[in-house]
């Protein structure tokens, strides 16, 4: 992958109009920091700042100010396998994204920007590294963008919760009883919990259990037993295969580390 031209910040007037009928054999990838007029699979939209589109070899680009504020964007032309970074992480061509936090576009193409402008050793490997970290970020904010929308209050209790649960980690812990302490139902208390946390409340239990046990085993003073005991482990056989599963070692070979 080859960036052939790349500007950040690059402004535009009002009556700014771009059309190419066949972007040729380019990518072309733009970010916009106006609201502009842009082309993509499903015509030409009016588009808020943070819209972002690449358009893939020989297609259509439309592309237009919005007001009298003028065109301000990011664009790169990108030759080379760029449909190999975008196919491995979703990424769609000729497709409109909308960003509500995009700087992190601009700074990555900053940097990429200097690589070209400076034609530095491997300049090259550089922006192909760039791009590709610019492709992962966007989709992991638009990710979160679908997530649920979790409000600071909710956060806070939810926070409480875990608290709670984690003091008290050795009890035999049921789901539904986690969730009294939210006043929640089981099923909502599981889903939030996971979003907040991005872990289930059983697997964060585990963590947080299995975390003492590495201490006890440290001090050397108790069974591998006694310490599944009291960590929460009805059944020994459950804790060591938990614990390797955790740290690789069983707590036997733990102890010896």
């Amino acid at each position: 992958m080859k960036i052939t031209q790349i500007k950040t910040l690059w402004p535009e007037n009002e009556d700014f109009r771009l059309e190419r009928l066949d972007t040729g054999e380019e990518y072309i990838f733009i970010h916009m920091l106006t609201t502009a007029s842009l082309s993509s699979d499903n015509g030409i939209s009016v588009c808020p700042a943070g819209s972002c589109i690449c358009y893939e070899p020989h297609s259509y680009q439309f592309l237009a100010a919005h007001g009298k504020q003028g065109l301000v964007h990011d664009w790169a032309h990108i030759t080379g396998d760029f449909h190999k970074i975008a196919l491995q992480f979703g990424f769609q061509f000729n497709q409109i994204y909308q960003m509500s936090e995009g700087s992190f576009i601009t700074e990555i193409m900053q940097a990429a920007e200097l690589e070209v402008l400076h034609s530095r050793p491997h300049a090259e490997d550089i922006c192909t590294m760039k791009m590709t970290e610019l492709v992962i970020k966007m989709m992991r904010e638009i990710e979160n963008e679908k997530a649920e929308i979790i409000m600071p209050e909710m956060r806070s209790a939810m926070l409480e919760v875990r608290a709670k649960i984690h003091m008290d980690y050795s009890r035999g812990w049921k789901v539904d009883e986690m969730a009294k302490l939210a006043h929640m139902s089981p099923s909502r208390f599981y889903s939030l919990y996971k979003a907040v946390f991005g872990v289930t409340p059983k697997a964060d239990l585990q963590v947080i259990r299995l975390e003492h046990a590495k201490v006890l085993l440290a001090e050397g003073r108790r069974s591998v037993r006694e310490i599944a005991e009291l960590v929460g482990y009805e059944n020994e056989y459950y804790f060591i295969r938990a614990f390797k599963s955790f740290t690789g070692k069983t707590p036997g070979k733990y102890t010896r580390i």
